[in-house]
């Protein structure tokens, strides 16, 4: 199945890349959300949120839990499997883009992103997006996979880059932590938004003025 395909589901083909992402990142979902440690008060948003497991998982965790995708498929994925929490108010799942977030500054308390930044069209945007919509003091988590042609020993050139993309975007405490799920590795970058910021982060498609998406 070609990897654009679970970068951004369409067609019967997506809505196959949809079943076997749920099947394979259960586990890899429960991870984030724990360490997210969201709770109840907490409001979290997944970006890239696949299948929706983890919006599910935070709702079980008596968090209000927002899921955003790129993918109409995955988006009516996400929809399906947590519909009875969407009638409730609990879940709301939203067709969007990680570089154009639908919402307000300072939305969240707990963001999070499994396997999505690969995709997004433009990362460090995303991610700033990410720290625009999380409040002061609120935590992100960006969970990856390792990539097949990684070297064994110390973590690649990719996972510090990523690092640095966090600190520019305005995060700080950036920490990895590890763990193998069906015997792949996933990394998770953890951080927070400061209680205190010299200055919003840039938005560098905007000339030096911080512009935040349309409410």
């Amino acid at each position: 199945m070609p990897v654009s395909q679970f970068g951004e589901p369409k067609g019967p083909k997506g809505w196959l890349a949809a079943q076997v992402v749920a099947r394979l990142t259960v586990e890899a979902n429960h991870w984030m959300v724990d360490l997210l440690k969201a709770g109840a008060g907490d409001r979290v948003l997944d970006v890239g949120c696949g299948p929706g497991l983890a919006v599910a998982g935070a709702a079980a965790a008596g968090s209000r839990a927002v899921g955003v995708d790129a993918s109409p498929t995955m988006v009516r994925h996400a929809g399906r499997r947590n519909r009875a929490l969407i009638r409730r108010g609990q879940v709301e799942i939203h067709h969007a883009e990680a570089t154009r977030l639908p919402f307000p500054d300072a939305s969240f308390t707990k963001v999070g992103s499994l396997n999505s930044l690969q995709f997004w069209s433009d990362p460090q945007k995303g991610l700033a997006e990410l720290h625009r919509v999380l409040e002061p003091g609120g935590q992100v988590a960006v969970v990856l996979m390792a990539r097949s042609d990684e070297p064994a020993g110390s973590p690649p050139a990719w996972v510090d880059e990523t690092l640095t993309r966090l600190e520019e975007a305005g995060f700080a405490g950036v920490r990895i932590a590890s763990r193998s799920f069906g015997g792949v590795l996933h990394r998770a970058l953890l951080g927070y938004r400061p209680e205190k910021e010299s200055g919003a982060p840039l938005d560098p498609t905007a000339d030096g003025v911080r512009k935040g998406a349309d409410p």
